[in-house]
């Protein structure tokens, strides 16, 4: 196992409280342009279709994810980008609860 930031600790334990809770393994990692300046890429998670990251520590990125991917937390089960839009994105993890445990 890799040794987590804090912040990736936080977001951890949020995704593990919001899939136990909904009782669906998988989320949502979606990303989108929001179109025009200053506004840059939007980006959140959903369980459930219920977007709970606004409860993550500020500055998170998809870095974090990436990183509790490489510590066997999350696997990447699918991912889709939209062919006219590279900001336009979903990638979908199941969520390895055990290994909390």
């Amino acid at each position: 196992m890799l040794n987590y930031t804090d912040r990736q600790i936080q977001i951890r334990d949020r995704i593990a409280v919001e899939v136990k809770t909904s009782g669906v393994s998988e989320i949502v990692y979606c990303s989108e342009w929001l179109g025009y300046l200053p506004f840059g890429v939007y980006h959140w998670i959903e369980c459930n279709q219920h977007d709970f990251s606004k409860d993550f520590p500020s500055g998170w990125e998809s870095t974090d994810l990436t990183a509790l991917e490489s510590g066997g937390f999350l696997v990447k089960i699918n991912e889709w980008q939209d062919p006219q839009d590279e900001f336009n994105r979903k990638t979908t993890f199941k969520v390895h609860l055990e290994d909390l445990e």
